[in-house]
C-alpha cells in the first residue's frame, strides 16, 4: 500500500561529483544545504551577501561578485544607530562605518574567488515578492519604515529575463545551474499570496529551462508540499521544515544530484566530521586520548584519499 504521492526525480545529465566546487546562494534553505555539503566533504561556499530571498536580489548579487568592486561609503545607509547595505543580511550591520564596510568587502573577496572556482551554482529562490527602495531592489528591509519602500510582485518573464542575462555571461558560462525554489512559507505576505509567488518562482524556471535544456532543477518546494503534506514535517512555526523533513530533503537531493562514488564518499566524510564534532565530557582521560588519536589517523587516511578535503 502507497501512502504518499513520491515526487519523481529524473536524474541529471552530469551528477555532483564528490571534487566538485559548489557555490549556493538564496533563501535560509539554501543556507541549510550547504552547511549538509560541507558535512560530507564538498568544497561549498554560500551566501557572500548574506541570506537572500528574491531572484532579483540574489541575481544582483552574484553580478557584483563577478565585478569585484569594492562596497563604498556612498552604498551605506544609517539607521537605528547602525550601517546597513541594502543588499547585505543585517548580519553585516555595525555600529561603526568601517567595521560595516570591512565586514561586507572581506566577504565580496572570499564570495568572488568561490564563485569563479565553483564548478556548480546552486540558486534557491524563497519568494517572487521585492521591496524597491530609491529606485533598487532591496535585498534587506533593516526594518526600516515600510512607507520607504515599494512592495510589488514579480512576473515570471521578468525573473526570466534577468535569469537570461546572468546565466548567458561568458564568466559563468563553463558553470553548471541547479536551481531549487524554497518549500519554506513566507506567511507575512499571507497564505494565499505566498501560493501566488511560489507559482510564479515555478513558472520562472520553466521558462529557463526551455532556453537552457542543459539547467537543472530540483523539487524541494514540491516534496514538501507532496511528500511531507503533514505537519509533524514542520518545525514550531509551522513555517519551516522540521530537522526531520530537511533530512529527507537532503536524502532526496543526494539520491538524485549525486554520483554513486559521491554518496560513498560524502558518507565516509560525515561519519568523520559527526565524530569529530563529539565532546568529551573528560577531555583528559586515557579513553577520549585513544578516540582522538584514532580520529586523527581518520583525518590523515581521508585527506590522503580525498587531498581536496578540508577537515577543520
Amino acid at each position: 500500500m502507497n501512502l504518499k504521492t513520491e515526487v519523481h526525480i529524473a536524474k541529471p545529465a552530469r551528477p555532483i561529483e564528490h571534487s566538485d566546487r559548489v557555490f549556493m546562494i538564496g533563501s535560509c534553505f539554501a543556507e541549510n544545504m550547504a552547511e549538509r555539503m560541507k558535512r560530507s566533504g564538498i568544497r561549498t561556499a554560500s551566501n557572500p551577501f548574506g541570506v537572500m530571498y528574491n531572484p532579483l536580489s540574489i541575481a544582483a548579487c552574484i553580478d557584483r561578485l563577478l565585478e569585484g568592486k569594492p562596497f563604498g561609503e556612498d552604498e551605506l545607509i544609517q539607521y537605528g544607530g547602525m550601517y546597513h547595505s541594502m543588499m547585505h543580511h543585517g548580519a553585516f550591520s555595525a555600529a561603526d562605518k568601517a567595521t560595516c564596510l570591512e565586514r561586507i568587502n572581506s566577504s565580496l573577496r572570499e564570495g568572488e574567488r568561490a564563485l569563479r572556482e565553483a564548478d556548480i551554482i546552486i540558486i534557491t529562490w524563497g519568494t517572487a515578492w521585492i521591496y524597491e527602495f530609491e529606485g533598487n531592489v532591496a535585498g534587506n528591509c533593516h526594518k526600516l519604515p515600510a512607507d520607504r519602500f515599494t512592495r510589488r510582485r514579480l512576473s515570471p518573464e521578468e525573473i526570466a529575463i534577468r535569469y537570461r542575462q546572468l546565466i548567458g555571461r561568458a564568466d559563468l558560462r563553463d558553470k553548471r545551474f541547479i536551481f531549487t525554489v524554497s518549500p519554506i512559507r513566507h506567511i507575512k505576505d499571507g497564505l494565499h499570496e505566498n501560493q501566488l509567488s511560489k507559482a510564479t518562482l515555478l513558472l520562472a524556471t520553466d521558462m529557463l529551462r526551455q532556453d537552457f535544456p542543459e539547467l537543472d532543477y530540483f523539487p524541494s518546494y514540491e516534496i514538501m508540499n507532496d511528500e511531507l503534506r503533514d505537519y509533524r514535517f514542520y518545525a514550531d512555526d509551522m513555517l519551516h521544515p522540521s530537522a526531520l523533513a530537511e533530512q529527507y530533503i537532503w536524502e532526496r537531493f543526494t539520491g538524485s544530484r549525486f554520483s554513486a562514488s559521491a554518496l560513498a564518499s560524502a558518507k565516509e566524510c560525515e561519519d568523520f566530521f559527526r565524530a569529530g564534532a563529539h565532546r568529551p565530557l573528560h577531555p583528559d582521560s586515557a579513553q577520549y586520548q585513544q578516540f582522538a588519536e584514532a580520529l586523527q589517523q581518520k583525518r590523515e587516511a581521508l585527506l590522503k584519499k580525498y587531498p581536496y578535503l578540508r577537515t577543520e
